[in-house]
């Protein structure tokens, strides 16, 4: 309990840094937050296996694309870094899947998604690509915890959904925040959205 408490408040000392401006300090809490996740991960005795070797390498990942975003850095090696990260992370679902897919699930994630592309279609007319590539990605991603979900209905399933959609919420924030116009509370909402979705996909695996 006072690890998720930790990781929690390590991750509001990072966005406060990170709105005053004290980008070392951001980028120091943001880290610590995901590394204690992990260590959270490797410590837990039944969290061994593939999927937590592809969510851990994840978080690894993130560790990275993070640092390279909070200080704005090698900006295309920071998306590719994010889109590595949600790729491991998917991976780690779709290796808990047999039998049958349910195919009414990606068709109503790809109609969602649609529809949400072309609302916000007019607040990222200048990032077509990045956005498509970042959405195709994450629908993935919510295709296949939502996949486990529907095949175990357990906590840690739904745990795992809900974290999957977290972070593509968070990613469409920042989109918005970041490259149309500011969102009141913006980088709470994100980093905190963020934060949570990287904790639920984490906590799939040790309930």
């Amino acid at each position: 309990m006072w690890s998720w408490l930790s990781v929690a408040l390590s991750g509001y000392i990072s966005i406060s840094a990170n709105e005053s401006n004290h980008v070392k300090q951001a980028a120091m809490f943001k880290t610590m937050s995901l590394l204690m996740l992990l260590t959270i991960l490797l410590s837990h005795e039944g969290a061994i296996g593939f999927s937590a070797g592809l969510v851990s390498l994840g978080l690894i990942i993130s560790i990275l694309a993070d640092g390279l975003y909070i200080f704005k850095k090698q900006l295309k090696l920071c998306f590719a870094s994010f889109i590595a990260a949600q790729l491991c992370y998917s991976a780690s679902f779709w290796f808990k899947l047999s039998g049958d897919i349910v195919w009414w699930l990606p068709a109503m994630l790809l109609g969602v998604g649609v529809v949400s592309f072309f609302l916000l279609l007019p607040k990222i007319d200048r990032l077509i690509f990045p956005v498509v590539m970042m959405g195709i990605v994450l629908l993935q991603l919510n295709w296949a915890a939502g996949e486990v979900w529907l095949l175990n209905q357990s906590l840690a399933s739904l745990s795992g959904f809900i974290g999957s959609l977290t972070l593509t919420l968070s990613a469409v924030l920042l989109a918005v925040h970041d490259y149309r116009h500011s969102i009141s509370q913006g980088r709470y909402l994100i980093s905190g959205s963020y934060l949570l979705a990287h904790s639920l996909i984490t906590a799939s695996l040790l309930i």
